[in-house]
């Protein structure tokens, strides 16, 4: 992760007296070792130290393409777009490495230039003007929390505003980050943190929105390993703590979802299970959704394994260790009092006597992206809920539903769930939903709960559980279940309106005033 490519050709030119990037002034007159050093600093996420660096060259050598590129990429690493394009202009284009970084600006330079920014305490936000103005208000409680409770876990509190950047959806993010379209749907990735700075695809863009607020904090807890670590802590060691962490902002006191549970009991039985050495260079890079769910499970249950051996300090008291120079295998050992291959030996151990529940049926869902943020859903609901055959009967309960034969879809609902196999959320609902439209709460309740028990953040569910409870009179647990929903998919209309009917029968007119002024936003 530290010694890239790029620094490593760098180095390669410079040692060799050869001006690799050189503009109009010899790279020899340059000392290597100050030019490497400001790669370093930039790869360690240590912006302000690389600009004073770089400063200190200018001065000296204001011609230099070595310089300028060094400059270029402190200027991007800072978010500074234009800054960075312009300080590559004059830098030779005939390395790789300076091909791919204008490249990348240039895109991300386009990706960015419609942004607006807003700023909270310690984070800057950039959006685009419209309706994503509503998720600041959420992201901004997320983040300011997170700063809080995972400085405290970690010791660590960034010095300067954290860059956050919501894509309007998946297209750009594909263009300014490593991942492809095609890395973004099989792995159902939506976030990253790269290139010191989060960026996260606004839940607009999905049929159902997602646990966007969640992922926010988990990208932040990378944000902060890597500057405490120095960019010295290895991927699944990332994504375990990232993945423990994510939930400690609202005191969430499991990390891992039923799904997760259900894999990695299946894996460790069926010695089934994601090697660390596969989860390089992205877990998004794996070949389906339900091997990334088991590589999370796996790295964050690793860390759950680890605190409980040694307590919280060893997490921050690792991460130091990695800054100041020692070598991450020696490090591990020296904390947990074993070497890796022991570790994963007894955290197998430790897990297996955990015992999890293995639900069958269970599967992960589709992360499903409309194909513009404006255009309806073009692929029905009904081809989520299994094979052909259920997919069939559960077309045909729609069809009755809509004619109103709702005992008859309710029928065909059934027969589609013995076809299935599978656990469905949506199948669920459309049963619950149907139950509901004849006024039969209780059976309607039942299936929602029970689904919501397999799919705990399925927006449709906890937007059938707040309308049920409207219904049947009780405001306030409606009124959970709405907020939890808008906390998925921030852009449902339908949520906003009954929680302004909510606040208003329970005379909340602030919370009304201020749930009108966020309804504003997409409406």
């Amino acid at each position: 992760m530290k010694r890239r490519f790029l620094i490593l050709l760098l180095i390669a030119g410079l040692l060799g007296g050869m001006p690799v990037l050189a503009v109009a002034e010899s790279v020899i007159e340059i000392s290597p070792k100050r030019v490497f050093e400001g790669h370093e600093l930039v790869e360690d996420w240590r912006i302000s130290e690389a600009e004073a660096l770089v400063k200190t060259l200018l001065q000296k050598y204001p011609k230099s393409g070595d310089v300028r590129f060094l400059l270029a990429r402190v200027e991007f690493f800072k978010g500074n777009y234009d800054a960075a394009w312009k300080a590559l202009k004059p830098v030779a284009v005939s390395h790789q490495p300076v091909r791919e970084f204008k490249t990348l600006v240039k895109e991300t330079r386009q990706a960015a230039a419609n942004f607006i920014s807003r700023e909270s305490e310690h984070f800057i936000f950039r959006f685009e003007k419209g309706a994503d103005e509503i998720l600041i208000h959420f992201a901004e409680e997320v983040l300011e929390r997170s700063y809080q409770v995972l400085g405290q876990f970690l010791n660590h509190y960034p010095q300067e505003k954290v860059l956050v950047e919501i894509y309007p959806d998946r297209e750009p993010l594909s263009r300014v980050s490593p991942l492809t379209r095609k890395d973004i749907i099989t792995s159902g990735t939506v976030a990253l943190c790269k290139y010191n700075r989060i960026m996260i695809i606004s839940p607009a863009s999905l049929v159902r929105g997602y646990p966007w607020m969640d992922t926010l904090s988990h990208e932040y807890t990378h944000y902060l390993l890597t500057q405490k670590s120095r960019n010295k802590l290895p991927l699944w060691m990332h994504e375990g703590i990232a993945k423990y962490s994510e939930g400690k902002w609202r005191e969430a006191g499991e990390f891992l979802s039923p799904l997760m549970k259900t894999v990695l009991s299946a894996g460790l039985e069926n010695d089934y299970l994601i090697a660390l050495s596969a989860m390089m260079p992205s877990l998004a890079k794996l070949k389906s959704q339900e091997d990334v769910q088991l590589a999370y499970a796996e790295v964050a249950s690793m860390i759950d394994f680890m605190v409980r051996e040694k307590g919280d300090a060893i997490l921050p008291g690792l991460l130091d260790d990695l800054a100041g120079g020692k070598e991450f295998e020696g490090a591990l050992e020296n904390r947990l009092g074993m070497g890796l291959p022991e570790f994963q030996e007894n955290w197998k151990n430790f897990t297996k006597q955990k015992k999890f529940k293995t639900i069958p049926g269970i599967k992960a869902l589709e992360t499903r992206f409309k194909s513009s943020r404006t255009a309806k859903d073009d692929k029905k609901d009904y081809q989520e809920v299994g094979e052909k055959r259920a997919q069939d009967l559960t077309f045909l309960g729609d069809i009755l539903k809509s004619r109103n034969s709702f005992k008859a879809a309710i029928i065909e609902y059934e027969k589609a769930f013995e076809e299935s196999g599978t656990l469905s959320p949506v199948l669920y609902n459309k049963l619950a939903g149907t139950y509901l439209v004849l006024k039969n709460y209780e059976q309607a309740e039942s299936y929602l709960k029970k689904s919501l028990e397999h799919y705990p953040e399925f927006h449709t569910s906890l937007v059938n559980l707040g309308e049920l409870r409207l219904e049947t009179g009780r405001l306030p647990e409606a009124r959970d279940y709405f907020e939890r929903a808008l906390r998925i998919n921030p852009f449902n209309p339908f949520v906003h309106l009954r929680l302004i009917q909510i606040y208003t029968s329970l005379n909340m007119e602030e919370e009304k005033k201020f749930q009108e002024k966020l309804f504003s936003y997409i409406d």
